[in-house]
């Protein structure tokens, strides 16, 4: 792997740290709420999407549609089905998160909202990106043919095209089915951002670290101090309390940030890649998909083993909250209040995720 790829390994897998931290309403990684999770997190994905499409693809569309709906749809299916069953089990058992399993919840509702079953309801990306991406390749080889090339023509374009998204969501027109090529939109621009960055910015990426933090820093200062409420929902298309552009531009230093992050990781890992610790990263940044998948349930079974300790009537848990335990997926208890409990819980749940995917890979293996 060059020094190229592990840098957007990384990336991968910062980005699916913050996706987690953002799940349990941790702000430790905010930088003093500058950097708001919702307001860059799920573009990180769409940004490395970006970054290593190949315009060659635009010469074999179909297969790769075809490619894609391998990687990304068929185990999306797959695992919808698991979790429609899952649902339906633990409303048997009290539990009243998610819908009943039905031909709709399998393969239509994924792409109208991805929230189903809930249990896996951060995936909800998974069908949103293929869309996205299908787009991506049909509209490039549509501005091909008429001699639309340049990169950053076709940024401007998808710009256009988010910029309306944000204005027409602000004024109450993207609500219901809208909302399905209201999001692939507003995910447009930062998905050419990758693919400009790649082809431009990444050549001309040389300011040193501590100008570039710091300059990302007041940029950040600045809008939140003349904006406010940076926060925006991708996969509803809404939040956006600010101008239409303010969306891309914190998205832009979010990415920014955590890219520069990666890249002095990156570089570290290339040097040490035999230490445990740049195996860990690099298999992280690997597996963010199955990380996307099934944080929801580990949280679950944390949640679960706190549930049980309050049933034998454990002091430490007397504030556990039974009601959110059975009717909230994203509920996050922490033992007496301690906030610092749920950094704990992203790294146990990331770990938890590795632990159980390298085991099936082993078990695979053993059966070729």
């Amino acid at each position: 792997m060059n020094t190229r790829n592990t840098t957007f390994t990384v990336l991968s897998g910062m980005g699916m740290l913050l996706i987690i931290l953002g799940h349990l309403n941790s702000g430790i990684l905010t930088f003093w709420g500058l950097f708001p999770y919702y307001s860059y997190h799920v573009m990180i994905f769409v940004f490395i999407a970006g970054y290593f499409y190949k315009p060659e693809n635009e010469e074999k569309i179909l297969s790769y549609i075809l490619h894609k709906c391998k990687t990304l749809l068929l185990p999306y299916f797959i695992w919808n089905i698991v979790y429609g069953i899952t649902a339906g089990f633990l409303h048997k058992r009290g539990f009243i998160i998610g819908e009943d399993i039905s031909l709709w919840n399998i393969f239509i509702e994924p792409f109208v909202g991805g929230h189903q079953f809930m249990y896996n309801a951060p995936a909800w990306f998974v069908p949103a990106l293929f869309l996205l991406e299908v787009c991506n390749v049909t509209g490039r080889k549509i501005l091909k043919a008429v001699k639309i090339k340049n990169e950053i023509v076709l940024f401007v374009i998808y710009l256009l095209i988010g910029v309306f998204t944000v204005y027409m969501a602000k004024r109450g027109s993207v609500y219901n089915y809208y909302k399905i090529p209201g999001r692939i939109m507003l995910m447009a621009p930062c998905l050419q951002m990758g693919r400009l960055y790649r082809d431009k910015g990444e050549k001309l990426d040389i300011v040193p670290s501590p100008i570039y933090f710091g300059l990302l820093l007041l940029m950040n200062f600045i809008i939140t101090k003349t904006h406010g409420g940076l926060a925006y929902g991708v996969v509803w298309v809404t939040g956006f309390a600010n101008t239409v552009f303010t969306p891309f531009i914190t998205a832009m230093t979010g990415i920014a940030l955590w890219l520069r992050v990666a890249r002095i990781i990156g570089s570290r890992i290339e040097k040490h890649r035999d230490s445990i610790i740049s195996k860990i990263l690099n298999y992280m940044g690997t597996h963010t998909y199955s990380l996307m998948l099934h944080h929801l349930i580990v949280l679950l079974g944390i949640n679960t083993i706190f549930y049980y300790f309050y049933k034998i009537g454990a002091k430490f848990v007397a504030d556990f909250d039974t009601g959110l335990y059975f009717s909230d997926a994203y509920y996050t208890y922490v033992p007496m209040g301690m906030d610092a409990f749920k950094i704990l819980y992203a790294f146990v749940i990331i770990a938890v995720i590795l632990l159980l995917n390298r085991g099936m890979e082993k078990i695979f293996r053993r059966k070729q």
